[in-house]
């Protein structure tokens, strides 16, 4: 792609001699589709992998779920035994402070996270990869380090939704160990004093398990957000291509004028000659106008 127009074939000017410039024109707009090319080779087996991935992921996030439930319904029941066993040895005042101590900390783990649900949305990946006559080589590395990050972004949102397959399954075991071990520990005669400490356990663990699919009510949830993510990276990278493909093309365009410049600077009484030939071309003389060229000689003849 070339952001710049072109309005006069290759190796031609406006005044109808030779243009050796044009050939450097024609290099930049190489540099520039070489370069686009680079880009796109560069992030082609990341997409590659991402949509693989995606291809199975109803399948494999359903197997998943399904797992995790049969773990979380489990821990349930369990804590479901723990909160009978020592319910009635907490006060209400006890319960409620634990209860709102317990909001206060998982709000707080949610915004250091991130939060749960869809990690990526349709305003981080608005991509505009047209280069207008405005652009320069500080107005496209901008836009290309702000769209980089963004796409890095869902990069790494669709590799954490990946990661799901595996990580709700094991976190559903854990609560399921963690409850197992609670219940343990409430029959202790040591451990089984600190209620306090039990009842915050156990209402840890009951937040825990309504959490355990981040926000995912559905797997066509998820997998709803896993395409959002790819497509904002494809997107992404499609737009970075096209705009690093016209900064490479500028860039290559702006050497030339410098090496053009520098050679005006070393060469300037042989630019003046060029430059003089294009602007006055040497014409031969007509027949007719070599006998006009002498007037004073004619007269001065006739006054003999």
């Amino acid at each position: 792609m070339s952001s710049t127009p072109h309005h006069h074939p290759a190796g031609t000017s406006t005044g109808g001699g030779c243009d050796p410039g044009a050939i450097d024109e024609l290099a930049c707009v190489a540099a520039g589709i070489q370069r686009r090319a680079e880009v796109t080779q560069e992030h082609l087996p990341q997409l590659r992998e991402f949509q693989e991935k995606f291809n199975s992921a109803r399948t494999q996030y359903t197997k998943a779920r399904l797992a995790a439930k049969t773990d979380l319904d489990e821990a349930a029941a369990t804590l479901g035994k723990v909160r009978e066993q020592i319910r009635c040895r907490v006060t209400h005042e006890q319960r409620h402070c634990l209860q709102q101590a317990v909001d206060k900390v998982f709000d707080d783990i949610r915004r250091c996270q991130g939060g749960w649900g869809c990690c990526v949305d349709d305003c981080g990946c608005e991509f505009d990869d047209t280069v207008g006559r405005d652009d320069t080589i500080a107005t496209l590395s901008a836009r290309i380090a702000r769209y980089t990050a963004d796409t890095v972004k869902a990069a790494a949102c669709f590799t954490d939704l990946d990661g799901e397959l595996t990580a709700l399954p094991e976190r559903a075991a854990k609560i399921k160990t963690e409850a197992a071990q609670l219940l343990a520990d409430v029959c202790d005669a040591v451990l089984g004093k600190d209620v306090v400490r039990l009842y915050a356990r156990l209402l840890v663990l009951l937040r825990r398990i309504a959490e355990a699919s981040r926000g995912f009510e559905t797997v066509s949830e998820f997998v709803d957000c896993l395409c959002k993510a790819l497509l904002c990276v494809l997107k992404g990278w499609q737009a970075i291509a096209v705009l690093e493909g016209a900064r490479a093309e500028l860039v290559c365009k702006e050497e030339s004028r410098k090496k053009a410049c520098e050679r005006k600077q070393r060469e300037t009484v042989e630019e003046v000659m060029a430059e003089y030939a294009r602007l006055c071309p040497p014409c031969a003389a007509h027949p007719d106008e070599a006998e006009e060229e002498d007037p004073d000689e004619d007269r001065t003849d006739d006054a003999a």
